[in-house]
Parts: C-alpha cells; structure tokens; sequence
C-alpha cells in the first residue's frame, strides 16, 4: 500500500496532466459540431476528475485520523530506516508479480493532443494513395480524444429534432401547455416565439396541479439539455443567484407576473382590475365574490395559498432564466421549424443523410459550393434548385431608373416599381409614379410615354366643344363650335 506523502504526489501529478489535457484539447481547431462537444463533454469528465481529487487532497491535508501527521514524524525520525523499508517491500512486491506491465500515467493523456479531424484527414490521403499504388505502409491508428464509445453515447444522447444540441425539443412541452386552461392554444411556432413570457399565463389558473406538472415537466427538459449539450456551462451558479434575486423581490412584491395591485379599483380576492367604481361596486356584492372570499377566508389556507404561489412563481422565475440562456437556440430552433415546413419529404431525408455536412460550420474565408450560383437563403447556404426554378429567379430584369439594378424573377421584378426607391426616381425626373408607368424600366420609354400622357390631356381639353352635339329643326347634327358658328350666320 502506497504511503499518505506517495498518494499525495500521485494527486498532484494526476491535477497538473488533467489540467495540460485540457490545455490541448482546448488549443485544437476543430470545425464539427459533433467533435466540438464531445471534446466540451471530455473537458467536463475531467474536470470532476480535478474537484475529486482536489476532495481527496483536501481530506488529507485535514488529516481527521492523524495518520500523515504519524507518517511525517516516522520520516523525520528514521529517514533512511523508512526510506531502505520502502525500497524492500517495491522489490518484493515485484518479486511476487515479474511479469506485471507497466502503464506510464503520461501515456494515458498522449491521446489528447491529437487533434481528430487532422487524423481523418491523414487517414484519408493514405487511402487515396493506396488506390493508386500498390505498395503502400499500413495506415497508422492514431488514438484522440474521440473513441467509439464517445460517438455511440453522442448519436444516443439526443432526439432526431435536436441535431445533437443544436436545437431544442419542446413538442412534448408545447402539448401539456396547449392542453391547459385558457392557453390560447399557440401553434409550436408561436409557443417558442413566447416561451419567454412564461408570466402570462391566466394569473388564476396557476395554482391549478396541471400548470404546475408543465412548469416540472419544462425545467427538467432544460436541467437535462444543458448537461448535454452545455456541459460546460455552470448551472448551478446561475439557478442559486436566480434564486437569490427572486426571494429578494419576492418580499418586495416585484416578481414579474405576481406583483400585487393596490389600486382601489382592483380586487385581490378574485384577481381582477376594474376600469370603474361602480363596476366594481357591483362586483363586491355579487354572490360569486363572496363565494371566492368564503373559500380563502380561513388563515391556514391563506398560508397554503401563499407557498403554493411562491413555489410556482420560483419555477417561473428558473424557467425564465433557462430561456434567456437559451435564447439563441430556442429563436434557431424556430427558424428551423419554418425551414423545414418548406422542404419536400425527399428534401428532408437528404437532410438527415448529410447530417454532418449541414453540422460542419463554414469559417469566415470559407467559401461555399454553390456552382450554379444560386441565392443564399435565411442560413447562409444556397437555397434549393426547385425552389429557384420555381420563383424563376433564373431570369434577370433591370431598371435603367433604378440605376440599371438588376432583379431576380418576375415577383421581385414587379414588385420594385412600388418601392420608394424606383418612385424617387421617378420624381427626380419629373414624372408621377402612378400605374400606368408600372412595367417601364428605361429613362426614354418612361419620358416619351410621360409626353404622349400630356399630349393626350391638351387633346382632351382642346375637344370639349366637338364632344357635345346639337341638332336643328330639320334633324341635322353638329357639334358645338359648328351649330352655334351656322346660328350667327342665320343659315340654321
């Protein structure tokens, strides 16, 4: 049995090469999503390797049993009597077992230096190579960080609508909160627009069991989420000052969704705000009022009430918290939804066949494939080629007005002769922007039709007088000018 000082030494040793594993790890490149949190999960093992050795450290340097004060003054007696007596009992106990391997500690952490996606990548020319010669060296294994293991445990840990903590899964949510009284019952996309105002929610169901089985069933799915796909993050801090905020604002009465009115016009009994005395007034005498305070008169159900609403404004209070951590995914998490409305069932199985494509993010000086050179969508990424056929984003039109601005499509192309822009322009040249100048693109076509528009008023005005006819005694018709010009004459 190794000595208290030797288990001492072997703590420290394994801390510092935990510690340079985590340096290496968190020094390589790494472009996969997949990778990137399997190494977050490895650093998070190791970390709980730290604080319990860290623990033990600590235990022994209390030394409750005294033993390491024991053995440190037994060294300082008779230090070479201790040191020759723990020579011998190592040789016997390699005499007793010669053909024991030996495992140096410094090899168990080598596997950490080695970055994954630059061994794919070696293992990949390698292969390549011996394709085209015959005679090539086998392929090293080169151990990292990842085993298979790691990825059985990845591929198993989230749901398909998760994509491996890129998103988040709150079907099962969204259904037990449709399923309350007065929910409004949100679409799933509505319900993760509003996820962040979990206070407003009908004041006077909250106490109701269901409301509080959905507040549960919403924070484990959050506690479990973040030690999957957060390992890193440091939930308990932030729970336990969420939680001190909370009770400080609770005793003030300002937890948002339970602040208490004291506005004349409000009844706390039944949790109403009325706009006028009178109504009001009626409401006190009513029979359904005096039933709520007939129910809540008793002081023990006061108390009960009290902490079955303090219990569900503090779940509220952690939920709220959860959601603003997780703002960004849940706001992703929605953009994918409406993405993936828009994609056919062949669309989305390729989706999942390429999973680890659409999860590779692209750097900054990366540039995307995009040969046939078609629009990038919301993502970044180009949108689909039945789509882009579809809106015939293939044909171009320009705008000579709009400084010779090029549009896709006939939708896009229409739709600017209704912008501001197209119609500053056209003011700056002196023409209305009205219907008739939709659909003309160049500066000539939309002055020489702006000259025949006021050639066509002067001609209008001009004949007023042949517009109305008259008719003399014998039933012959003139227009205007003429019957009143052969009257003078005395010829009519």
């Amino acid at each position: 049995m190794n000595s208290i000082a030797e288990q001492q030494r072997q703590a420290y040793e394994d801390i510092e090469r935990i510690e340079e594993a985590i340096v290496d790890m968190m020094l390589q490149d790494l472009t996969k999503h997949r990778y990137k949190l399997i190494r977050e999960q490895k650093i998070s093992t190791l970390l709980e390797q730290i604080q319990s050795r860290s623990k033990f450290l600590q235990e022994i340097e209390q030394d409750e049993s005294g033993l390491r004060r024991k053995e440190s003054a037994g060294m300082a007696d008779n230090k070479f009597d201790e040191f020759y007596s723990r020579l011998g009992d190592i040789r016997k106990y390699h005499q007793r077992n010669p053909d024991i391997l030996v495992h140096p500690p410094e090899v168990e952490y080598l596997r950490y230096k080695n970055n994954p996606e630059e061994s794919e990548e070696r293992e990949r020319v390698l292969l390549a190579k011996a394709e085209e010669e015959e005679d090539v060296p086998e392929i090293p294994d080169v151990l990292t960080f990842i085993g298979s293991e790691d990825e059985h445990r990845l591929d198993t840990m989230f749901s398909g609508e998760e994509r491996l903590g890129r998103y988040v899964d709150l079907h099962e949510q969204h259904e037990l909160y449709v399923n309350l009284k007065d929910s409004g019952h949100p679409t799933y996309l509505d319900y993760l627009a509003d996820l962040h105002r979990v206070e407003e929610y009908p004041k006077r169901h909250k106490l109701l069991p269901e409301y509080m089985r959905y507040l549960d069933n919403l924070r484990e799915y959050f506690d479990g989420y973040f030690s999957r796909a957060m390992p890193l993050f440091d939930l308990p801090k932030a729970r336990e000052e969420a939680i001190a905020q909370f009770e400080t604002e609770w005793s003030e009465r300002k937890v948002i969704g339970w602040t208490t009115d004291t506005n004349a016009l409000y009844c706390a009994a039944c949790d109403k705000q009325f706009e006028k005395s009178t109504t009001l007034t009626a409401h006190l005498g009513s029979r359904k009022h005096q039933k709520v305070v007939a129910r809540d008169d008793s002081s023990s159900s006061d108390m009960k009430r009290s902490d079955s609403e303090r219990e569900v404004a503090m779940a509220e209070c952690v939920i709220r918290l959860y959601v603003q951590i997780l703002g960004t995914k849940i706001r992703e998490t929605r953009a994918n939804v409406q993405r993936r409305q828009a994609l056919t069932e062949e669309e989305r199985d390729q989706e999942i066949d390429d999973e680890e494509v659409v999860f590779v993010e692209d750097k900054d000086d990366q540039q995307i494939y995009n040969p046939l050179n078609l629009p990038l969508g919301w993502d970044g990424k180009p949108i689909p080629y039945w789509l882009y056929k579809l809106h015939g984003l293939g044909v171009k039109f320009s705008c000579e007005i709009c400084g010779n601005s090029v549009y896709r499509g006939r939708k896009a192309y229409e739709k600017h002769f209704q912008e501001a822009r197209h119609s500053t322009n056209m003011r700056r040249l002196g023409i209305p922007n009205t219907r008739q100048f939709h659909g003309v693109a160049t500066i000539d076509e939309a002055q020489a039709l702006w000259e025949r528009v006021q050639v066509d008023k002067k001609r209008e005005v001009t004949n007023v007088d042949t517009v109305e006819e008259y008719e003399d005694s014998e039933g012959n018709v003139f227009n205007k000018k003429t019957y009143f010009d052969l009257k003078r004459q005395g010829l009519i």
